[in-house]
């Protein structure tokens, strides 16, 4: 695409509205690949002695793990030239693996799982190189980043729909979730496909954004590698809470005996997205790198804060369960949302480093996954609470703990290290 034929996004408020939709719906309608296995219950199956629902979870898992390990190479030296096509071959992709789960004969179907998960966790970093290095970067990464929890409850919502209304096998199910969502794929990655290339301003602003090398990725670990640790451990225990709560929602919302129909997860994430999106909208407003940073940490802090009052009061019968999930998916998304979106972009523009946050994103989410995968792993082979609720809300609690820990070590880090 030529740059004259981008000309018509010529203000700012025409290339917000293009292409934060272009990215909220390429990734909304990524879910619809990978989460709709979250929907199914496979209840009284197993293998192994492994439950087959967390078997089918963990396979995927690894497979979207070993994506972000190949990521970590693959997107920080990512160029601009066939983003499209290399997007839609993993889509593509990862819905002949659900066609396979589904026709594959009972048990063997989870082993495609991996397959769906290892492409899909290369979109991500592909949708967000469209987006990222400018000024408006900010607002751009936000629009990106609640999509995951809209979309995550509606694929949820749907699925259930399909199960209970029209009696579809819960393994055929995500398959035909999937193929509803290909041709609204190819159209929003073809809106992706149009956005412009960052300005000089914004250059000038964010550091120009280029491909990565091996040697400039260690070069960069080892001038901030204390610091970047503590990132990574921050990303991953939200990553845990995050995951458990979206894959296993269905369990706990059951276990906590509340009665509802299948609309209820898309109730409650459409709430959390609109919240969590004017939450962090101060961040637009804040041009300086290093006072956005300053307020990133205390947003990240302040969310978790929250995360763990919401789920006292609930426990101690001050809080209904509904309000309790609202407001724990509150504070937990605010939190990774704001990690996940614009810190390392943020950090990259205060630090002058020249490369790109597609490194240090995939970085943080291998290692979120990877511990994600093991604690997934420890609760089947019983190191942990066998009930779903009980587990997440003593998760709960180490999380938040944890990750304010890392917060502030991070923030004293950076101040008294780099001075930023």
């Amino acid at each position: 695409m030529g740059s004259a034929n981008k000309q018509w996004l010529n203000t700012p408020l025409k290339l917000i509205l293009w292409s934060s939709c272009a990215a909220f719906l390429t990734y909304s309608f990524m879910y619809a690949f990978r989460k709709p296995i979250t929907a199914a219950q496979f209840d009284g199956l197993s293998l192994w002695g492994i439950n087959y629902k967390v078997l089918a979870i963990i396979t995927q898992v690894l497979g979207y793990l070993c994506s972000k390990f190949i990521g970590i190479r693959f997107i920080s030296e990512l160029s601009k030239d066939r983003r499209q096509f290399t997007l839609l071959v993993l889509i593509v992709t990862s819905l002949i693996a659900l066609l396979l789960f589904a026709l594959a004969p009972y048990p063997w179907g989870f082993i495609f799982l991996f397959f769906n998960g290892l492409p899909l966790g290369l979109i991500w970093g592909i949708v967000y190189s469209y987006l990222e290095g400018r000024k408006l970067t900010d607002i751009l990464a936000l629009f990106l980043s609640i999509s995951f929890i809209f979309s995550s409850g509606v694929v949820k919502s749907l699925g259930r729909y399909l199960i209970e209304h029209y009696g579809v096998s819960e393994f055929c199910m995500p398959f035909l979730i999937g193929a509803l969502f290909l041709v609204p794929i190819i159209f929003s990655s073809w809106m992706l496909e149009k956005i412009p290339h960052p300005t000089r301003v914004d250059q000038h602003l964010r550091v120009k954004r280029t491909p990565m090398n091996k040697k400039k990725r260690r070069k960069i670990f080892r001038q901030f590698g204390f610091g970047l640790t503590l990132l990574l451990i921050l990303n991953g225990t939200m990553t845990i809470l995050r995951d458990i709560k979206d894959n296993f929602m269905v369990e706990i919302w059951s276990e906590l005996n509340i009665h509802s129909d299948f609309s209820i997860f898309a109730q409650i994430e459409t709430i959390t997205s609109v919240v969590v999106l004017l939450l962090l909208m101060i961040l637009v407003f804040v041009q300086n790198s290093r006072y956005a940073l300053v307020l990133l940490n205390g947003i990240i802090l302040l969310s978790l804060i929250l995360v763990i009052g919401a789920t006292f009061f609930y426990q101690q019968r001050g809080l209904s369960g509904f309000t309790w999930m609202v407001l724990h998916g509150i504070g937990l998304y605010t939190a990774y949302i704001a990690f996940q979106s614009v810190y390392f972009e943020r950090l990259i523009a205060a630090l002058k480093i020249q490369g790109n946050a597609g490194y240090l994103i995939y970085m943080a989410d291998f290692v979120g996954y990877l511990a994600s995968t093991v604690i997934l792993i420890g609760k089947e082979v019983q190191l942990f609470p066998q009930e779903w609720s009980i587990f997440f809300i003593q998760l709960t609690y180490w999380v938040a703990i944890a990750g304010m820990l890392s917060t502030i070590l991070s923030v004293l880090y950076f101040k008294f290290v780099h001075g930023k």
